[in-house]
């Protein structure tokens, strides 16, 4: 993976300004149109990455300062200012934070970037796994906006590049392996980047980057494919043509395993 957080920081950036370039044509009925994100709608979309902005701002300033870091107990009172907004306020709020949160990002020296460490969820995470974190979830609701607007749209290659080696840190997370029919071992093969990975199914859900050995099934399909499909967004209707399976590879199964959020 990826360990300069420069990279990664510049990544966050890239997906900001596109977002916040679709988000400035938006009117107010597109706002409250219905996103991929089930039960919300693009603004309540917008509302999450602008609250999730918000704390982790608030967090990193608080570690940065050497203070005590945000609790989870404080969570609800961000979210409850930002549920009350009106569908334009949630816009709008969003810009100003998102911006906020990653020019407060770009900022940081080498050295500081370097000693970074947060507490989070129980992981005590650097630099570059701080904003992998964001990114993932910047990445994957900026998708859940743009694709409401747009069938074809995909998550912005420079996220996917970076994106796609952290799968394997996502997946057993994300997985619900109770829905799996049996067990078994699928090859998966991506391309945009290129990359291989042996997804194990059984009483548990894992992605490796370890390949070697015998496998029920093969999946062939793009990066972007890979991480919507982790992250519970590939439908049907949104796989890219190429994709493929053969052998215990079933995507109807996958999708259930990984039925996102």
């Amino acid at each position: 993976m990826e360990t300069d957080p420069h990279r990664w920081i510049h990544a966050l950036r890239v997906s900001h300004d596109a977002l916040l370039a679709q988000v400035a044509d938006l009117t107010p009925a597109q706002l409250q149109q219905g996103s991929y994100c089930r039960d919300w709608d693009v603004a309540q979309v917008l509302s999450h990455l602008g609250s999730g902005a918000e704390i982790a701002l608030v967090g990193l300033e608080r570690v940065l300062g050497h203070r005590e870091p945000l609790n989870r107990e404080e969570f609800p009172l961000i979210w409850d200012r930002w549920n009350a907004l009106a569908p334009e306020g949630k816009a709008t709020e969003m810009v100003v934070w998102d911006r906020r949160h990653v020019s407060v990002l770009q900022a940081l020296d080498d050295k500081t970037l370097k000693s970074l460490r947060m507490n989070l969820f129980g992981m005590d995470l650097d630099a570059v796994h701080i904003v992998g974190l964001r990114l993932g979830e910047h990445a994957v609701h900026s998708w859940d906006v743009a694709v409401s607007f747009n069938p074809a749209a995909e998550v912005l290659p420079s996220s996917v590049e970076l994106l796609v080696d952290r799968i394997p840190y996502i997946a057993g997370r994300l997985a619900k392996p109770e829905k799996a029919s049996a067990k078994t071992q699928i090859k998966i093969k991506t391309s945009h980047p290129d990359r291989q990975f042996l997804l194990s199914i059984g009483d548990g859900v894992a992605l490796s980057k370890d390949v070697e050995g015998p496998v029920d099934g093969y999946l062939e399909l793009t990066s972007a494919a890979l991480l919507r499909l982790v992250y519970g967004r590939l439908d049907p209707v949104h796989t890219p043509p190429g994709t493929n399976t053969k052998g215990s590879a079933n995507l109807d199964e996958l999708r259930e395993i990984f039925a996102g959020f």
